[in-house]
């Protein structure tokens, strides 16, 4: 009897050993960029509703898995809404969300973002409304001028977990962590941690597609050393890299909203978080992920007489179509990108408007990457002869300005230039 009863002694001692070790661990689920309410121009309502839906179901997947896993801090780090100004449905589904992790004990903090905070003061971002009801601690990305940088000092079963946070906003320039103040409370913690959301040095090309040229530095970052963890947004690729005193941890979209990181796969971070470092850092993805297909394509593959005047057997919009039949897919968004020169003629003859009818046909959204295109002006007969190169941005205004300096009537005039800027701006958002 002692000696089981000994035996039961050491068991206890080595569980309670065990759930010592593990109360000094944090968890959290980090999410970002989760862009709840993106609407792509040109879809059809069904698949617009479809995008919108799986848009939210990405969320609630960050949600029920941080529930089912008893995890401490909920981490939403930016452009938790595409919009500034989400519709009621966007907004009751997430006060959903954040009751039933409140319900668990989660502790919720959210960053503002490049997409959902607004630009003038006047107007109160979405999340601030959570905020007043006691669901979440929100964060505003910007500070004003010489204002500190706030944080929260926070007791998480016995460890001190200290957390700010700061982003870029659209139309801002310059670097968000230069000559910011931080309050010293800071440094009393266990586990200091920097919600950014902004684009960073040597991570590619921004996933905002918003006018933001704002930039973090390396070396800002390096200035900042009372912040061991960085846990960021904007970009929308999973990262996890090593920067001068700080652990990166980007968490990356829950879902594909636009063409900038075809390689990654959407989803968010669990994370276990000691006061001597990263216990575990796991890349969760999203159920039911949109797939990302490319077709590239040169217009020597679609002219086989580019500059001559025999008649192709085969017009290139039906070549490209046969290209892109093999990659159709219902949970498949695919791009074309053009690449090349082409004459105006062969412009007109291309027909883009029916490529991308039928691939939204056949797939879940199709869009027409024509950045590296150049049309050629009429007169030019070689791609190597001097003239001034036009892109289709630059062909579609001098055609349209063309149109209004031809019409008569005032009204006329004022219906073109309307269409015009209707156009113009439909181009930039069907590259996303």
């Amino acid at each position: 009897m002692a000696e089981k009863s000994t035996q039961q002694q050491k068991k206890t001692q080595e569980s309670n050993v065990l759930e010592k070790k593990q109360s000094d661990i944090v968890t959290l689920v980090v999410t970002a960029d989760n862009h709840l309410g993106y609407s792509a121009f040109g879809q059809q309502p069904r698949r617009r509703e479809e995008r919108q839906l799986r848009l939210r179901q990405a969320f609630q997947q960050a949600t029920d898995f941080a529930i089912v896993q008893g995890v401490d801090l909920f981490i939403q780090a930016g452009d938790l809404f595409d919009t500034p100004s989400p519709d009621e449905q966007d907004r009751s589904f997430v006060a959903e969300r954040l009751a039933q992790l409140k319900q668990a004990g989660i502790r919720t903090f959210a960053l503002g973002g490049t997409h959902d905070t607004p630009l003038t003061g006047s107007t109160p971002a979405p999340q601030s409304s959570f905020a007043r009801l006691g669901a979440l601690h929100y964060i505003p990305p910007a500070l004003k001028a010489g204002e500190r940088l706030e944080s929260e000092l926070i007791d998480v079963h016995g460890v001190r977990v200290g957390i700010a946070g700061i982003g870029a906003l659209a139309g801002q320039s310059g670097d968000p962590l230069t000559n910011i103040y931080v309050r010293p409370d800071i440094e009393a913690a266990d586990i200091p941690i920097l919600l950014l959301h902004a684009p960073v040095e040597g991570l590619g090309v921004n996933s905002s597609l918003l006018d933001v040229r704002a930039s973090v530095s390396r070396e800002s970052i390096a200035n900042l050393s009372m912040f061991k963890y960085i846990l960021a947004g904007y970009h929308h690729g999973h990262t996890r890299m090593r920067m001068a005193h700080s652990e990166l941890v980007v968490a990356g979209a829950t879902q594909h909203v636009d063409f900038t990181s075809p390689e990654q796969t959407p989803g968010f971070v669990f994370m276990g978080i000691a006061a001597d470092g990263i216990r575990w850092c796991n890349h969760i993805p999203s159920l039911e992920a949109l797939q990302f297909k490319r077709l590239v394509l040169h217009t020597n593959e679609l002219w086989l007489e580019q500059n001559g005047d025999e008649t192709q057997a085969v017009s290139p919009t039906t070549l490209i179509l046969e290209r892109l039949r093999p990659l159709y897919g219902d949970d498949t968004m695919l791009q074309v990108r053009l690449e090349g020169q082409l004459s105006r003629r062969q412009f007109h003859d291309l027909d883009l408007n029916q490529i991308r009818r039928t691939g939204e046909e056949h797939c879940f959204a199709l869009a027409i990457d024509d950045s590296s295109l150049t049309v050629l002006p009429e007169q030019e007969t070689s791609p190597v002869e001097e003239g001034a190169r036009l892109s289709l941005r630059t062909e579609l205004v001098t055609l349209a300005d063309e149109w209004i300096a031809a019409a008569s009537a005032e009204q006329e005039k004022k219906a073109l230039q309307y269409t015009k800027h209707e156009l113009l701006q439909a181009m930039d958002e069907v590259k996303r």
